[in-house]
């Protein structure tokens, strides 16, 4: 028992010797620390090399893709938007002719036809499909999915157009057809027309035009006229090249020969009651600074003295005397062998004047009657009245007023009644004579305007446009 606990005894104090228990120290030491940071620095380092190794290429490729995938939205864009410009050109141009189709020549031919051509485009609402479209563009700074969905739309308005257009295009197809082939058909009418046109050229440019294009007109007068014949089997094109080259003929001769109001638009402006010793040499003034002759129908009574060479002036300045006879009065008043007397004597101071006789005659007034008129023709006149008043003679009327009269009635034949004498029509002869010539009138004198038509004892209005022999019931026509 003894050497047991003595055993142990010793070897509890060999446990307690082997054993430290001196107080350690809990804070390492700063070696240990350094070490420990430098280790944990590498291990991030190491860490951090590894995800840079892996996400970076992987934000790289994803980027890559990006971009990539944004160039083919902007490219596929682009190329819509270039297909949608020149489908809308076409679309545009399309509608646009098939309404003036609709309008215009398909509505004379076929009414039906044109009406529901033109409703079909009216009806066209294109507002979000096309037109909300047209100034669209595309943007690098558009996201890509902004760019689908611009592609996308580009897509569906071209779609639009394209069956809009087969649409409308049909429709107007029909009508064109139907147009041209009543412009066929009425070819031949209008070869018909300027065959009569051509004919009245080489009659009346006799000894006035070139006898090579004189020649060259004949024959083309000649093959018109042989498509014309009833039993000929002339095809529309054969027909439209003979209209074309007869034309071209036509025009050739016409430009040869001195102005033919037959083939022009010309008008004649006279001038009654005069010659007025203080007016007149004004209102010559005025025809000479505007380069326009005119007719002036005298009375006898005013030729005279210092007149006389104011009528010789007239003359000389390339206008055109007429006879008014032999003072202002109701001309069909007078007996038979008055009216021969006023004639003569008045003829016969125009005469004196160095003028040659007259052929042109106006009853004052433009009052006549079968007397008159068989007087006039015994001096060998025709009677010129008018069809525009220009109401020169109303003391209320300006030159403005005058002007606006004349230019509002005018048209191509037509011969112009004003007065010598009134200050104010000298006034408006500037604005008349320009406006006339605005218009596309030639200012000319009445034998001018009348040349093959004139004849002793016809009464004519304007050119083309006579009484044919008829006085009026009261033997008075006008009042001016």
């Amino acid at each position: 028992m003894a050497d047991h606990t003595s055993t142990d005894s010793n070897n509890t104090d060999d446990f307690f010797s082997t054993v430290d228990f001196t107080p350690q120290d809990p804070t390492p030491k700063p070696q240990h620390r350094l070490r420990a940071l430098w280790i944990t620095l590498g291990a991030l380092v190491v860490v951090a090399a590894l995800a840079a190794a892996i996400i970076i290429p992987l934000a790289n490729a994803q980027h890559k893709r990006d971009e990539e995938a944004h160039a083919a939205a902007l490219a596929d864009c682009e190329s819509a938007r270039r297909e949608f410009a020149t489908l809308n050109t076409t679309y545009r141009a399309t509608l646009a002719n098939a309404g003036k189709l609709a309008k215009g020549d398909g509505k004379t031919i076929s009414e039906d036809h044109a009406t529901a051509l033109a409703s079909k485009i009216e009806h066209i609402d294109d507002t979000h499909t096309v037109s909300s479209l047209v100034k669209s563009e595309c943007g690098t700074r558009q996201s890509t999915d902004e760019l689908n969905e611009l592609t996308r739309k580009y897509g569906t308005a071209s779609t639009s157009m394209v069956n809009r257009m087969r649409d409308v295009q049909t429709d107007a197809d029909t009508l064109r057809r139907l147009v041209e082939g009543a412009r066929n058909s009425n070819r031949r009418g209008e070869l018909q027309k300027q065959l009569t046109i051509a004919k009245a050229a080489y009659e009346r440019s006799a000894n006035k035009a070139a006898e090579n294009l004189r020649a060259a007109l004949q024959a083309q007068i000649a093959n018109a006229g042989a498509l014309l014949e009833p039993g000929s089997t002339a095809t529309n094109p054969q027909v439209n090249d003979a209209l074309g080259s007869l034309t071209d003929a036509t025009n050739a001769v016409i430009n040869a020969m001195p102005l033919d109001c037959e083939f022009a638009a010309c008008v004649a402006l006279t001038f009654d009651d005069g010659p007025n010793k203080q007016i007149t040499p004004q209102l010559l003034a005025a025809l000479k600074q505007a380069d326009a002759p005119a007719t002036f129908f005298v009375q006898g009574q005013f030729v005279s003295g210092s007149n006389t060479q104011l009528l010789a002036n007239m003359a000389a300045q390339g206008n055109e005397i007429g006879s008014m006879s032999w003072r202002h009065k109701q001309l069909h008043t007078l007996s038979p062998a008055e009216l021969t007397k006023w004639f003569n004597d008045t003829d016969e101071v125009i005469k004196s004047a160095g003028v040659g006789k007259p052929t042109l005659f106006r009853p004052p007034d433009g009052a006549w009657s079968e007397d008159v008129v068989d007087a006039a023709k015994r001096s060998g006149q025709s009677v010129i009245l008018w069809n525009v008043d220009s109401r020169d003679w109303d003391a209320q009327a300006s030159a403005a007023d005058i002007a606006k009269t004349v230019l509002d009635g005018a048209s191509s034949g037509a011969i112009i009644a004003l007065h010598d004498g009134n200050e104010r029509t000298v006034e408006a002869i500037p604005q008349i004579v320009s406006g006339l010539r605005e218009r596309g009138f030639t200012p000319v004198t009445v034998s001018t305007l009348l040349d093959g038509e004139l004849e002793p004892g016809t009464v004519f209005y304007a050119r083309g446009d006579t009484a044919q022999g008829s006085a009026p019931a009261d033997g008075v026509e006008a009042t001016q």
